[in-house]
């Protein structure tokens, strides 16, 4: 690292001013070369900051290739219709499969309610409760909990029994008039079915069974003769696909694939694409920005271009355009969804299988491919271009400080030289002071008045 600069010359001499200019002068052509190091560097580091937002906005376009895959793989790719959502709304995870199922929903199914017996009433639940104890047991399904309100209240009894991780639902109702109001507590049980539901306070029952619940009973494909029984309304049907049962009825689920996730997909890729080209947009031209001439945003566009024009050898797709990507004059892309969206589908499929896979073949391997040769962190373009121009601002970051230690050295020579020249300079100047005046010391007359020195 190079040290702090000397500070200026000064000195006392009547050509102290002259020295002062000299000292400057030599200081700022030794300086000439830092000027000229420090802006090669500004440059470097100009080129680095382009290349690290380039090298961000290829990774956001791999992504957008990955996101690509990913619709056309698993649920991403599949879609579950019903042709009557008043029975049962469906939903697909991981490993659904395309299919139609025909589902009869015999019973939806019913929970189990209790109510708190009626005696003392309770008019205020945030003051009063249906017992003066202080902990209660609760019994769901045969499982006791341990009770323990914060406060001798209703509303603090309610609050608990949610809270004590039973699986049951606690509500305050109001069975009386506006006038006149009867607080209960309220127990309905999460799960379908006879469940078994009581309040304990130590010494007695606190609540009397309202409902009896069953559990659903559901048919898939016809089978079986006698329905599938749950406690849950919630059942899974096949792989990845789940439904919940909502009224008695038949309906048909049909598990197929979907252009939604492909269109939502391509959408991304295009605007991906297109902040790579706006961007390379602006190093183009005399304003161009720090990458203006450099080779390797030719390679870039070059790449680009390549990656959109890709065609595929057969199938109903063979390229990009025919999912609605086209090219601008600017050499942006657009995406028309409508074209993605009235796919059938099987050409949805068909598409998908133009897509390919980024490991076997199609698009996505040609892309995946494309976009590696540019970023990978070894090899890649990208990565090596950046390595290059930070090095070379490290090397004029150096070399601005041996300058720079170079100059503070001559600044220092050159202050003491200054210094002991201005020093000999004054002395001369006293000396030659002096000699003048003893020439204009007056004469004593033999009378001993003054007289000149004139003859």
């Amino acid at each position: 690292m190079s040290s702090s600069p000397v500070s200026g010359f000064t000195g006392i001499s009547t050509f102290a001013p002259d020295l002062q200019t000299a000292f400057n002068r030599a200081i700022a052509i030794a300086s000439l070369p830092i000027q000229q190091l420090t802006s090669a560097k500004s440059r470097f580091d100009g080129q680095a900051a382009e290349l690290g937002q380039l090298g961000n906005l290829f990774t956001n376009l791999q992504s957008a290739v990955q996101s690509l895959a990913s619709s056309g793989s698993g649920s991403n790719a599949l879609a579950a219709a019903v042709s009557d959502s008043s029975v049962l709304q469906a939903h697909l995870g991981t490993g659904a499969l395309a299919g139609t199922y025909t589902i009869q929903v015999l019973d939806p199914g019913s929970t189990s309610i209790a109510l708190s017996n009626a005696g003392s009433t309770v008019t205020d639940p945030s003051s009063q409760n249906i017992s003066s104890s202080s902990t209660f047991t609760l019994s769901v399904g045969g499982t006791n909990y341990n009770i323990q309100p914060s406060s001798q209240t209703l509303n603090a009894l309610a609050q608990s029994i949610n809270a004590s991780g039973a699986p049951i639902q606690a509500t305050v109702i109001n069975l009386g008039s506006p006038g006149q109001p009867d607080y209960r507590l309220a127990l309905q049980s999460t799960n379908l079915g006879n469940v078994s539901i009581q309040l304990n306070d130590g010494s007695s029952d606190l609540l009397s069974p309202v409902a009896t619940g069953t559990n659903a009973s559901y048919t898939v494909n016809g089978q079986p003769s006698g329905g599938i029984s749950s406690n849950f309304r919630t059942v899974t049907i096949g792989p990845g696909l789940t439904v919940d049962l909502q009224a008695a009825g038949t309906t048909n689920v049909t598990v197929a694939a979907s252009s939604t996730g492909l269109s939502n997909s391509l959408t991304s890729f295009v605007n991906a694409y297109n902040a790579i080209v706006a961007e390379l947009q602006k190093n183009r031209g005399q304003a161009g920005g720090a990458l203006t001439g450099d080779s390797s945003l030719i390679t870039l566009q070059e790449s680009l271009r390549q990656l959109v024009n890709y065609s595929g050898s057969s199938g109903t797709f063979t390229s990009l355009t025919q999912l609605g990507i086209e090219f601008t004059q600017q050499g942006t892309l657009t995406f028309n969804s409508s074209v993605v969206s009235n796919l059938s589908p099987d050409q949805v499929n068909q598409a998908l299988s133009f897509l390919g896979d980024p490991l076997s073949g199609g698009f996505l391997k040609a892309a995946t491919d494309n976009l590696n040769a540019l970023m990978d962190p070894i090899s890649g373009l990208l990565p090596g271009e950046l390595q290059s121009v930070e090095q070379q601002s490290q090397h004029e970051a150096q070399a601005i400080s041996d300058a720079q230690d170079r100059v503070n050295l001559l600044q220092t020579r050159l202050q003491a030289q200054l210094a002991a020249a201005d020093a000999l300079i004054a002395t001369l100047q006293q000396q030659t002071q002096f000699i003048q005046g003893l020439f204009n010391i007056p004469k004593l007359n033999s009378n001993g008045t003054v007289g000149n020195n004139n003859g």
